[in-house]
């Protein structure tokens, strides 16, 4: 499968990713890299099931952790309570189209976390800050993490 390629429920395995403990007090693992692609709400949702990270595995995340953005690398660098990292690159989002927007400058990362009918939340963040419950619509097109949940 290229990169670029979305994993389908088909081809999607947890166990194809490598994951890190970054000691946050769930034992929770992180994957050290993104599923390839961007997914709408409804296909991560489908695709990746319970390994999408549900709102409060993001709020841990982000509470329990030191975010730095990188601008060499343009995205975040977390560093967990032991010391371990992961890297979110600020890969965009699409919307609408195939095109990428944002590129290096913004990071959308879905939660397992639905807000109504059109919308869902989602982990945003760029080189002001970071917000990790933010709302918009299921149709965008945002990238994902995955996580194990212990």
């Amino acid at each position: 499968m290229n990169k670029q390629d979305k994993l389908t429920k088909d081809t999607f395995s947890p166990e194809a990713f490598t994951y890190v403990d970054l000691g946050l007090p769930s034992g929770r693992l992180w994957a050290t890299e993104n599923a390839p692609g961007f997914y709408t709400y409804d296909e991560a949702v489908d695709t990746f099931g319970d390994s999408l990270p549900k709102g409060s595995a993001i709020v841990e995340l982000i509470e329990e952790s030191t975010c730095t953005w990188n601008d060499e690398k343009k995205g975040l660098d977390i560093t967990g309570p032991n010391g371990s990292t992961i890297f979110l690159p600020a890969d965009g989002y699409t919307w609408g189209s195939p095109n990428v927007k944002a590129k290096d400058d913004e990071g959308n990362y879905w939660t397992r976390m639905p807000n109504s009918q059109a919308s869902a939340r989602y982990l945003c963040f760029h080189s002001g800050g970071v917000f990790p419950l933010y709302i918009y619509y299921r149709s965008n097109g945002f990238s994902v993490r995955p996580c194990r949940e212990l």
